[in-house]
């Protein structure tokens, strides 16, 4: 059943529309079927909290909506274009187009400072160099890191260098952006500031974000939730106390 519209989302653009996603790995006795037939439709600027536990197929859900994976079966369509079956060199051209990513794993270059590290698929895209560096220097200020830019990775916080990968997910100016735990490895404080940082770029960008968690404390800061078990849509309803939830918390201890 596709996602039914809100008042809230109705006029917005449809980004993702996903219908009847099987995806099965292995054969006959030993096959296991990660997701049953998910339908889902995601519009521009929609910020929303993927959750289950684990095996439920969110991560699955969350390669196929990235073009690191595709279905065994269904139908996945990116801003109307149907995209399950292309090949991998068009996958990764339309993934380096209008999908970022980041993990909870950071995955900065240690050697390059974070200037150079939000550069890099930059210059993967071949932009000319001050237009690359005017780009990656205000993405890091967006994220709260421009007096940083020179420093490397090992010369800041875990947080730091989660909010530097996010300036480096969003310098090229995707359309959507895919986060797979990414507040798992930080603190709660260095947590609650990263999903700040989600949220002031789908507010101020529009920019639609997907969140993998199994934490509902980081669902919380998202506009809508979908639940996944056992490889289907179990829930899909708006997170009604989102409203930068981290805000309120350090008011009630303050």
């Amino acid at each position: 059943m596709a996602t039914p519209a809100t008042p809230e989302n109705s006029k917005r653009e449809l980004l993702l529309e996903a219908r009847g996603l099987v995806r099965r790995y292995g054969q006959g006795d030993a096959a296991v079927q990660a997701l049953q037939g998910v339908d889902l439709d995601v519009r521009s600027g929609e910020m929303i909290a993927l959750m289950g536990p684990s095996g439920s197929g969110k991560s699955t859900l969350m390669h196929i909506l990235g073009l690191l994976d595709r279905p065994s079966a269904g139908s996945y369509r990116l801003g109307g274009r149907d995209v399950s079956r292309v090949g991998s060199r068009e996958a990764a051209q339309l993934r380096g187009r209008r999908i970022a990513f980041v993990f909870q794993a950071i995955h900065l270059i240690p050697r390059l400072t974070l200037q150079k590290n939000v550069e890099l698929p930059l210059a993967y895209a071949r932009m000319p160099a001050p237009e690359r560096h005017r780009r990656a220097a205000e993405s890091l200020a967006s994220v709260g890191l421009g007096h940083l830019a020179q420093r490397l990775p090992n010369q800041v916080s875990g947080g730091q260098a989660q909010r530097a990968a996010i300036a480096r997910a969003v310098a090229p100016g995707p359309d959507l952006l895919l986060a797979d735990e990414p507040t798992g490895a930080l603190d709660r404080s260095s947590g609650r500031d990263v999903l700040a940082i989600f949220q002031e770029l789908n507010a101020s960008l529009g920019l639609t974000v997907i969140i993998v968690t199994h934490d509902p404390l980081v669902a919380r800061h998202a506009q809508r939730l979908v639940e996944l078990e056992d490889g289907l849509v179990v829930a899909d309803r708006p997170v009604e106390d989102r409203l930068f939830a981290w805000r309120r918390e350090e008011g009630a201890r303050g």
